[in-house]
C-alpha cells in the first residue's frame, strides 16, 4: 500500500476514534447551515408592535389606524394617552413605533390643510427603527384621507378641492433614545456583551484544561479531594481577576467612546458580575466536557457566533422563526445584552427588566451544578 494512501486511512482511523472530532467535522457544517438558514428564513422584520396615541377620536383617525394595521410591516397592540406610555412600552420590549394624532387632525383636514401627526420611534434597535419608519412613510404616503369622495364632499370640501385634500400625511418624527441614529450606539454595546462572555469562559476554561496534566491533577487532588472545595476555590480566583476588568470593560463605549448613557451604573455592573460568575462556572463546564484546553477553547470559538445571533441584538429576535426565539430565550446573553441597552439607552430601571434579570439569576444554580460535574469529572486520576 502507498504511502499516502496509509496516511489517509490512519487519519481518518484517528477522526473516528474520537466523538468530539468528528462530530465537529461532521455535524459542524450541518449545524451552522440549519442554524442561520433559520434565523433568516422569514427574510425581512415584520409586525413591528405599534402603538397609538389618539388625541382626534374621529372617523378619519380611525381610518388612519386601519391603514396601519393593514400594513404587513406593522401591528397596532394597542392605545395610549401619553407619550411616556409609549416610552414605557419600549423600555418593557413591547412596542418599538408609536403615531400620535393631535386633537386638530379632523379639523385642519375639513379646513383643506394636510393632517399632521407625529411618529415616535424606538432608536435604540436602528434595524427595527428603520423598518418602522419606512412602513408608516409607506402608509401614510399610499394611504390619502380624500380617497373616498363622498366622506369628503359630505364634510363641506367642494369636489374640485378633493384631490387638494388627498395628499399624503405630513409626519414629523421623533426617533427616541437614539435620536443621532448612530449605528455604533446601537452595535458597540453588543460586541462588549458578546466579548465579556466569550472571554470569560475561556479563559475559564482554558485554566482548568492546563490541570489536564496528571501530575498537576494529582497536586491538585493531594490540596483537596473535594470538588466543591476545588470549585470554590478557583471560583474565588477568577472573579477576583474577571469581575473587575469586566466592571472595566463594559463602561469602555460610554466612557471612552461617547456613547450616550442615561441609567443606572450599579445596575449593570451587579448584573455584569452576576452574568460574569454565570460564565466562570460555565467555562468549567465546558472544560469538563472537552479535558484539553485547546479542544475547549475550539467548541467556545465554534459557538460564539451562533450565541450571538440567537441573542436578538443584530438580527431582532421577533423576525425570527418562534422556535428559534425560544432558543434565544434560554441564553444569558440574550437578557445580559438587552438590559445594558435599556438601562443606558433608555434609563430603564430594575422593576422594567425583572424578566431578564430573573432569567440571567436561573442561569446561576444550572451553571453551578455544570462546573461542579465539570470539575468532578476532569479531576479524576484514572
Amino acid at each position: 500500500m502507498r504511502p499516502w494512501l496509509r496516511i489517509v486511512l490512519r487519519e481518518l482511523k484517528t477522526i473516528f476514534s474520537d466523538a468530539r472530532v468528528w462530530l465537529i467535522m461532521l455535524f459542524g457544517p450541518f449545524f451552522y447551515g440549519v442554524l442561520f438558514g433559520a434565523v433568516y428564513w422569514n427574510g425581512r422584520v415584520c409586525e413591528v408592535p405599534t402603538i397609538i396615541i389618539d388625541q382626534d377620536h374621529s372617523q378619519f383617525s380611525r381610518d388612519l389606524v386601519s391603514a396601519i394595521n393593514a400594513s404587513e410591516s406593522l401591528r397596532v397592540i394597542g392605545y395610549g394617552s401619553s407619550v411616556s406610555d409609549f416610552e414605557e412600552a419600549v423600555k418593557r420590549g413591547k412596542a418599538h413605533t408609536c403615531v400620535y394624532i393631535p386633537s386638530n387632525f379632523h379639523r385642519d383636514l375639513k379646513k383643506g390643510r394636510q393632517g399632521r401627526v407625529v411618529v415616535m420611534i424606538d432608536g435604540s434597535n436602528t434595524l427595527i427603527g428603520n423598518v418602522g419608519y419606512r412602513a408608516l412613510r409607506t402608509v401614510f404616503a399610499t394611504y390619502r384621507l380624500g380617497v373616498r369622495e363622498k366622506k369628503l364632499m359630505a364634510s363641506g370640501i367642494p369636489k374640485s378641492a378633493v384631490h387638494n385634500n388627498a395628499m399624503p400625511i405630513r409626519a414629523e418624527i421623533r426617533p427616541l433614545f437614539n435620536p443621532a441614529y448612530n449605528y455604533s450606539t446601537f452595535l458597540l454595546m453588543g460586541l462588549t456583551c458578546i466579548a465579556l462572555q466569550q472571554v470569560t469562559m475561556l479563559g475559564a476554561a482554558i485554566s482548568l484544561g492546563l490541570e489536564s496534566d496528571y501530575r498537576k491533577r494529582r497536586s491538585l487532588v493531594q490540596i483537596s479531594r473535594s470538588p466543591a472545595q476545588i470549585l470554590l476555590g478557583k471560583l474565588t480566583a477568577h472573579i477576583l481577576i474577571t469581575i473587575p476588568l469586566a466592571l472595566v470593560a463594559i463602561r469602555i463605549p460610554f466612557s471612552v467612546f461617547g456613547t450616550s448613557f442615561h441609567g443606572s451604573w450599579p445596575l449593570v455592573l451587579w448584573v455584569t458580575a452576576l452574568f460574569v460568575t454565570v460564565h466562570i462556572l460555565s467555562g468549567f463546564g465546558i472544560a469538563g466536557m472537552c479535558r484539553t484546553s485547546l479542544l475547549s477553547a475550539q467548541v467556545l470559538l465554534a459557538i460564539s457566533v451562533p450565541l450571538f445571533i440567537l441573542s436578538g441584538f443584530i438580527w431582532p429576535a421577533m423576525a425570527m422563526p418562534a422556535w428559534v426565539q425560544k432558543i434565544g430565550l434560554l441564553l444569558p446573553i440574550t437578557h445580559f445584552a438587552d438590559v445594558v441597552r435599556k438601562v443606558s439607552l433608555m434609563g430603564a430601571s430594575a422593576n422594567m427588566l425583572w424578566p431578564q434579570i430573573t432569567a440571567i439569576v436561573v442561569w446561576l444554580p444550572i451553571s453551578v451544578i455544570w462546573a461542579y460535574w465539570g470539575i468532578r469529572r476532569f479531576m479524576r486520576l484514572d
